[in-house]
């Protein structure tokens, strides 16, 4: 299962990850399509990229992927592929009461579970104009 966290855009009836660079927004892909147009930055990577508008997208977001334990909320901080676990946070200082929780930086709290054990939510918040 991957877990999907940051800018995502629908273009041509598909969903990729949008990066930007110096105003400039790319379409990523893990695959070279040459006959979308996607072209890879180095001859090193797997990843393809292809420039586009914001007029060429149908729909744009952003997703915050999240846990509901015990009734509190966990942002999902990472997704470990290699042993299946996801990496859970919150601020919640009385969700040490029910969850065995262990002190992670200032005033957060973290706890580490299989991520067959989770159920991923996700908030998907409109950017780039879409939210109209």
């Amino acid at each position: 299962m991957a877990v999907r966290k940051g800018r995502f855009a629908i273009w041509k009836g598909k969903e990729y990850p949008i990066v930007s660079q110096q105003r400039t927004l790319y379409l990523q892909s893990d695959y070279e399509d040459e006959i979308n147009g996607f072209k890879k930055w180095s001859t090193n990577s797997d990843t393809a990229y292809k420039e586009v508008s914001v007029e060429d997208l149908d729909d744009a977001y952003e997703i915050f992927p999240y846990v509901m334990l015990s009734g509190y909320r966990f942002v999902v901080d990472t997704f470990h592929e290699k042993d299946g676990k996801v990496t859970l946070t919150t601020n919640n200082p009385f969700v040490q009461k029910k969850l065995s929780v262990t002190p992670y930086g200032r005033d957060e709290f973290r706890i580490v579970l299989p991520i067959d054990e989770v159920e991923i939510l996700e908030d998907r918040l409109p950017i780039l104009g879409f939210d109209e």
